[in-house]
Protein backbone atom coordinates (compact mmCIF):
# COMPACT_ATOMS: atom_id res chain seq x y z
CA UNK A 1 0.00 0.00 0.00
CA UNK A 2 3.34 2.46 -0.14
CA UNK A 3 2.47 3.18 -4.17
CA UNK A 4 -1.01 4.42 -2.88
CA UNK A 5 -0.06 6.43 -0.19
CA UNK A 6 1.87 8.15 -2.30
CA UNK A 7 -0.72 8.49 -5.29
CA UNK A 8 -2.69 10.14 -2.52
CA UNK A 9 0.00 12.75 -1.69
CA UNK A 10 0.52 13.60 -4.73
CA UNK A 11 -3.40 13.94 -5.71
CA UNK A 12 -3.57 16.19 -2.66
CA UNK A 13 -0.54 18.26 -3.65
CA UNK A 14 -2.18 18.86 -7.09
CA UNK A 15 -5.21 19.40 -5.88
CA UNK A 16 -4.00 22.22 -3.57
CA UNK A 17 -2.20 23.74 -6.19
CA UNK A 18 -4.99 23.71 -8.95
CA UNK A 19 -7.06 25.14 -6.46
CA UNK A 20 -4.84 27.81 -5.54
CA UNK A 21 -4.44 28.57 -9.23
CA UNK A 22 -8.25 28.57 -9.66
CA UNK A 23 -8.77 30.63 -6.54
CA UNK A 24 -6.57 33.28 -7.96
CA UNK A 25 -7.62 33.78 -11.57
CA UNK A 26 -11.39 33.55 -10.23
CA UNK A 27 -10.43 36.90 -7.72
CA UNK A 28 -8.42 38.45 -11.00
CA UNK A 29 -11.77 38.31 -12.88
CA UNK A 30 -9.60 35.93 -15.54
CA UNK A 31 -12.24 32.87 -15.08
CA UNK A 32 -15.75 31.56 -14.01
CA UNK A 33 -16.33 29.23 -11.07
CA UNK A 34 -17.55 26.46 -13.59
CA UNK A 35 -13.94 25.93 -13.96
CA UNK A 36 -13.14 25.65 -10.53
CA UNK A 37 -15.83 22.97 -9.90
CA UNK A 38 -14.95 21.17 -13.59
CA UNK A 39 -11.11 20.71 -11.87
CA UNK A 40 -12.19 19.66 -8.50
CA UNK A 41 -14.64 17.33 -9.92
CA UNK A 42 -11.79 16.08 -12.50
CA UNK A 43 -9.81 15.83 -8.74
CA UNK A 44 -12.46 13.81 -6.93
CA UNK A 45 -12.99 11.23 -9.55
CA UNK A 46 -9.05 10.65 -9.92
CA UNK A 47 -8.74 9.98 -6.69
CA UNK A 48 -11.69 7.84 -6.62
CA UNK A 49 -9.98 5.88 -9.45
CA UNK A 50 -6.89 5.58 -7.55
CA UNK A 51 -8.60 4.59 -4.20
CA UNK A 52 -10.49 2.00 -6.17
CA UNK A 53 -7.30 0.50 -7.68
CA UNK A 54 -5.28 0.03 -4.68
CA UNK A 55 -7.97 -1.46 -2.85
CA UNK A 56 -8.23 -4.03 -5.52
CA UNK A 57 -4.35 -4.62 -5.67
CA UNK A 58 -4.39 -5.16 -2.08
CA UNK A 59 -7.22 -7.63 -2.05
CA UNK A 60 -5.27 -9.24 -5.14
CA UNK A 61 -2.18 -9.96 -2.21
Amino acid sequence: MRMGWWVFISLISVSIILMQELLEDYAAGRSDMWSYVWALGFMLVLGIVAFWFFTRTDEAK
